[in-house]
């Protein structure tokens, strides 16, 4: 016997006519309020973004109906505020408030509406631990005179952590969430690439004498590229077909090639250990295409800049190899990095002096800046490891190595797993060579202070460890079916 099928429901008359009136009440006060805008402020702009600030309401609304999707576009939309320009923007204020509303409703949801647990292992409890006492800092920041709106920045900035539960949760919970969410690390870094290939065609146009386009560069995101280039890399390398292939060549060319166009010698270095974490922890045909690759890359990378800027090409390799080649005397010829170590000697004074607590955030120190020859009072401390014990002292910066190690190590297990699906290895794979990327670059650029880089090493360590239990669950599942 066949089932009938549901009958559809359709809404009645007095539903259409209250739905109808409530309709045009709303475009008549609309419509008022926008002539009103313009009759009072003489000005187009706002009447035609008031229904573009509706809209956007009315879209925040259904997406907070689906905390998936909220998540994704929060992700994603990190691209429109990632440009690190001084003072607060308009768009980065939106950013924020959509941000922290959608990790203040994940939170409350799984600790009030749900709760469920998400403190699953001793990694969570750290990174925990560290967020709940960040705000405690503030007291050491008013003990010692620091500046309170400078700590406020690096609160809200150091808050972004709080990103690795609900990343962890998703690829955890969802078999196709760890796909998703590297396919968006990549996009992410494919749209940062082109954003600086158009500022450095730009800045082409612009250039009269050879030494500017030597020296040229366009260092926004250079972290956030160092990430999406192994990311990607990884997809290369392990890609199953020639469409996956070919996608995940195109990805890297991009991010790799807005890697290279920030002249970040200590990013380029990241990518290279990172690189070589991949060659360690791959098998030996992986390890084959790794080189095959390597070499037949660079070769089309500077025939397709032969096609792009032309002549501009021979200068612009001279500089990059003059860039390279002096990676290995920079320790004591770069003016900058000595600089670097200079401060971080610094510091170090101030931090054998008060090693235990630290001296809390937005707390400057007096430094001689020998490349501007002048003191410098600022908060500001390159080397990552140095800052975190300066500002908060042996057990802060004990808290975020536990974390940051702990993570490294779930990644590289989800991948080492048999019984885990190939994109659960893979999510694991992409997320712990980032995280080594990150130690070596993090001795001359904090990645704590500035919000691009604590957004990549979140997004970093959530992934680690939301593919550690979803390989945990892949296992569970292969033995269940086994039996």
């Amino acid at each position: 016997m066949k089932a009938q099928p549901a009958a559809i429901t359709l809404p009645s008359a007095r539903s259409l006519w209250l739905w109808g009136r409530a309709a045009i009440w709303a475009m008549l006060i609309a419509g008022l309020i926008i002539t009103f805008a313009v009759a009072r402020l003489g000005s187009w702009s706002v009447a035609i973004g008031l229904p573009g600030v509706l809209l956007a309401i009315l879209a925040a609304i259904w997406l907070f109906r689906h905390p998936t999707l909220n998540l994704f576009v929060v992700l994603v939309g990190f691209v429109v505020v990632a440009n690190n320009e001084a003072g607060f923007q308009l768009r980065e204020i939106v950013y924020a408030l959509y941000l922290y509303s959608v990790l203040a409703l994940w939170y409350l949801d799984r600790i009030v509406v749900r709760r469920e647990p998400f403190l699953r292992t001793r990694t969570d409890q750290a990174l925990l631990l560290f967020l709940v006492l960040l705000p405690c800092t503030m007291m050491l920041t008013v003990l010692f005179n620091g500046r309170l709106v400078g700590a406020i920045s690096e609160l809200f900035s150091l808050s972004l952590l709080a990103l690795y539960f609900p990343i962890k949760e998703l690829a955890a919970r969802y078999r196709w969430a760890p796909r998703a969410l590297v396919l968006i690390v990549v996009s992410v870094g494919v749209l940062v690439a082109l954003r600086n290939f158009f500022e450095y065609q730009q800045m082409l146009g612009r250039v009269t004498q050879a030494w500017q386009i030597e020296t040229g560069r366009v260092v926004t995101n250079d972290n956030l590229l160092m990430a999406s280039s192994l990311f990607a890399f990884v997809l290369v390398v392990y890609a199953k077909g020639w469409r996956s292939f070919i996608g995940a060549v195109a990805c890297f060319f991009l991010c790799f090639g807005g890697l290279i166009l920030t002249q970040s010698r200590g990013y380029w270095m990241a990518f290279a250990l990172g690189a070589a974490a991949l060659f360690f922890l791959a098998d030996h045909r992986r390890r084959g295409r790794i080189l095959l690759y390597s070499g037949a890359g660079l070769v089309t990378m500077i025939a397709i800049g032969y096609l792009m800027v032309g002549a501009y090409m021979d200068i612009l390799v001279g500089g990059l190899v003059e860039r390279i080649l002096s990676i290995g005397t920079a320790t004591t010829a770069d003016l900058s990095l000595v600089n670097r170590f200079r401060e971080a000697a610094t510091v170090m004074e101030l931090v054998k002096a008060n090693p235990i607590l630290g001296y809390g955030m937005g707390v400057p120190y007096y430094f001689y800046d020998i490349a501007h020859q002048l003191t410098d009072f600022d908060a500001l401390v390159h080397n990552g490891y140095v800052g975190l014990w300066y500002k908060f002292g042996i057990w802060g910066l004990g808290i975020v190595l536990f974390f940051w190690g702990s993570t490294l190590w779930r990644g590289i297990a989800a991948f080492r797993a048999p019984s885990s699906a190939h994109w659960t290895r893979l999510c694991g794979l992409a997320a712990a060579v980032t995280l080594v990327g990150f130690v070596l670059s993090t001795v001359t650029s904090n990645p704590f202070f500035l919000k691009d880089s604590l957004f990549t090493f979140s997004v970093a360590a959530g992934l680690a460890g939301g593919a550690h239990l979803r390989s945990q669950r892949d296992r569970l599942e292969a033995s269940t079916r086994a039996v």
